[in-house]
């Protein structure tokens, strides 16, 4: 039974980084570019404004509590503990995730406001960056998965 619990909070971890993650990338290397090729200026700003909306609402209320009251859970389940982060490379690379994650989100929570108030260009570049630093934080998750507990 413990090990089925533990596998269902690691699912919902996982899920919610493919969704989060997954999301970005499909927004921004498929659906975007496609839309600036066949729609008018004006559909392709009202499409991409209306589907930023509900990612940022998903994003919020549901992505980033699963991401890190799950997070959380299984840090403390592989043995982390407040002394063991910086004293071993599981717990430096599991802080630098953490801090990584800190910063997408305030990036993903600018972007919107500069969107609305300095223009696309603006929001256009911050965007890239959270989705460079998204997929960096899979990259530590991986790293992660491969190193020896705390």
């Amino acid at each position: 039974m413990r090990d089925l619990v533990w596998s269902t909070v690691l699912f919902l971890h996982l899920l919610a980084a493919v969704f989060w993650v997954g999301g970005q990338l499909m927004l921004s290397i498929v659906v975007l570019p496609l839309l600036r090729r066949t729609a008018p200026p004006a559909t392709v700003r009202d499409l991409a404004v209306a589907s930023g909306r509900r990612f940022t609402a998903i994003t919020w209320r549901g992505l980033l509590p699963v991401l890190v009251v799950t997070g959380v859970l299984l840090a403390w389940h592989d043995g982390v503990r407040p002394a063991s982060i910086g004293s071993t490379a599981f717990g430096r690379v599991l802080l630098a995730k953490a801090a990584l994650v800190g910063v997408v989100f305030g990036l993903a929570a600018a972007h919107g406001l500069l969107a609305r108030r300095i223009g696309r260009g603006s929001a256009r570049a911050v965007a890239v960056a959270t989705l460079v630093l998204s997929v960096l934080i899979l990259g530590l998750a991986a790293a992660l998965a491969v190193l020896p507990g705390p």
